[in-house]
């Protein structure tokens, strides 16, 4: 009959450091602790989950977008044209990279900049809408008239993930993937002034919990639509009265700083 000993659980665990992420680890060592705890609560309590590495949050810029888009320009033109159009519909919607993967014609309204997810693509299994930008529904438009679908999805996963891996983008050290167009799009919604509750919807994130928005901040979707629409504008004013303020603090103070002094 095998037996083994705290000792030899830590030579194990030592063993697993060398092979596998942190991340990885950390589940491991859990579910050794939940196993032990079955068996020897004691002995579980002495092992303690590896703590993660806290690393710098990559922040995702509008000239990666730009430069994703301008890498992507040395394919064919079919594949170009394909990848423009999934990289700006991405960025400018908050979709998770598999929902992207599984759109159809049928779940966007190309008129009213609209995407329709049925609960069986999203990751909560609930119904969603959402919006992209007009310079995403220009890429889209011509990727369209320009290349001829082969499947009823815009586009397949193994296709846009090959094209992609072609491209050389890096923030904070990190390749860019098609999984960080919806960062970018969440760290843009907040540089904007988008309200949160807003911002959960369209991005499909888990409201259970909160009451004020699962059940009495819902919004309909002229209401989001006019969100997305106009908070750039708006808030596109306000910086520029800020700025002219500032401008204008700094060049009074400027000014008197060079007065002499008596």
């Amino acid at each position: 009959m095998y037996s083994c000993n705290l000792n030899d659980i830590i030579i194990y665990i030592n063993k697993l450091k060398k092979q596998l992420a942190p991340k990885t680890l950390r589940s491991y060592v859990i579910d050794i602790r939940r196993l032990l705890r079955l068996i020897d609560p004691k002995t579980a309590d002495l092992i303690q989950p590896p703590k993660l590495p806290k690393r710098r949050e990559t922040v995702n810029k509008k000239s990666h977008i730009k430069s994703l888009i301008s890498q992507a320009r040395s394919l064919s033109e079919s594949k170009y044209l394909r990848l423009r159009a999934a990289i700006l519909i991405a960025a400018t919607s908050g979709l998770r990279a598999f929902e992207l993967y599984s759109l159809t014609l049928d779940d966007i309204n190309i008129s009213s900049r609209t995407i329709y997810l049925s609960a069986t693509k999203t990751k909560d299994y609930e119904d969603r809408i959402t919006f992209f930008s007009e310079e995403a529904r220009g890429a889209l438009i011509d990727f369209l008239d320009k290349v001829s679908l082969k499947t009823s999805h815009l586009f397949p996963l193994c296709t846009i993930e090959k094209d992609f891996k072609r491209l050389d983008v890096e923030c904070n050290r990190k390749k860019l993937r098609m999984k960080h167009m919806r960062k970018f799009f969440s760290q843009q919604s907040d540089c904007l002034g988008m309200p949160t509750a807003v911002k959960k919807i369209l991005m499909g994130h888990s409201l259970r919990g909160d009451v004020d928005l699962g059940y009495y901040d819902f919004q309909d979707e002229e209401e989001l639509k006019k969100f997305t629409i106009n908070i750039g504008k708006i808030l596109g004013r306000i910086r520029n009265w800020l700025l002219f303020i500032i401008t204008l603090f700094l060049s009074i103070y400027g000014y008197v700083c060079v007065i002499p002094m008596k």
